[in-house]
C-alpha cells in the first residue's frame, strides 16, 4: 500500500491505497479464484466437441472414467498444447466425474505449489504426503516452473516416485512437448 493524497474541504488528506503491485496481486488472485471455480464445475458434457483434434483425448478420458478402479494400475496422461487450449479443463472434467464416485482427486499448479512449499515449511510434510497418496493427481503446467535441484529432486521426484511405487495415477499438462520438458528439467551446472 502507498499513501495517496486526496483533497477534502480544502485540506489534503492522505490515505492508504493499494499500490500497483498489490493491485496486480489481487487481480491474479481474483483470476485464480475464477479459474478454480470454473474447473470445479467442469463437466464432460460441457466439452466442446467441434474441435476434432480433441476426439482421441476425449475418447481416452471417457474410457478412463468408465474403467478406473482405485485398486487397479492405471496409466495417467501427459497432455501438452498451447496456452489456453483447454488441457486443464479436459482433465478437470474427468476428475469431477470420478469425484462423484468417491475417488479423491487433486489439481496442483506446479509453480504455485513450489512457491507455497518454500513459504510454509510447517505444512511441507503433510502437503507432500497428501500429494503422494491422493487417488488421482494432476500436475498442471509442468515446465512453467524454475527448475532447481530442490524442486526437481526433492519435491517432484519424491512425489512421483512414491506415486509410481504405490500405483497411483498421475496426469500432467504442459505447454511443452515431452522432449522439451526433458530439456527443461535438466540442470546444467556448467553454465
Amino acid at each position: 500500500h502507498v499513501l495517496y493524497p486526496e483533497t477534502s474541504n480544502k485540506q489534503i488528506i492522505f490515505s492508504y491505497v493499494p499500490c500497483k503491485y498489490e493491485k496486480e496481486r489481487r487481480k491474479k488472485e481474483e483470476n485464480r479464484m475464477t479459474r478454480d471455480k470454473e474447473l470445479s464445475l467442469a463437466s464432460m458434457k460441457d466439452i466442446d466437441l467441434t474441435d476434432k483434434k480433441r476426439l482421441p483425448v476425449l475418447k481416452w478420458l471417457n474410457h478412463f472414467c468408465e474403467t478406473y478402479d482405485k485398486n487397479g494400475n492405471h496409466k495417467g496422461l501427459y497432455l501438452h498444447g498451447t496456452f489456453g487450449c483447454g488441457k486443464t479443463f479436459l482433465i478437470s472434467a474427468a476428475f469431477n466425474e470420478l469425484s462423484k464416485k468417491r475417488i479423491s482427486t487433486e489439481i496442483v499448479y506446479l509453480p504455485e505449489l513450489l512457491r507455497d512449499l518454500k513459504s510454509d515449511f510447517d505444512s511441507f510434510g503433510d502437503r507432500i504426503e497428501y500429494l503422494e497418496n491422493v487417488d488421482l493427481l494432476l500436475i498442471d503446467d509442468i515446465g512453467a516452473e524454475k527448475v532447481t535441484e530442490w524442486s526437481r529432486d526433492e519435491i517432484l521426484g519424491t512425489i512421483l516416485q512414491h506415486r509410481m511405487n504405490n500405483y497411483k495415477t498421475t496426469f500432467f499438462t504442459s505447454n511443452l512437448t515431452i522432449e522439451e520438458l526433458e530439456s527443461h528439467l535438466i540442470i546444467n551446472s556448467n553454465i
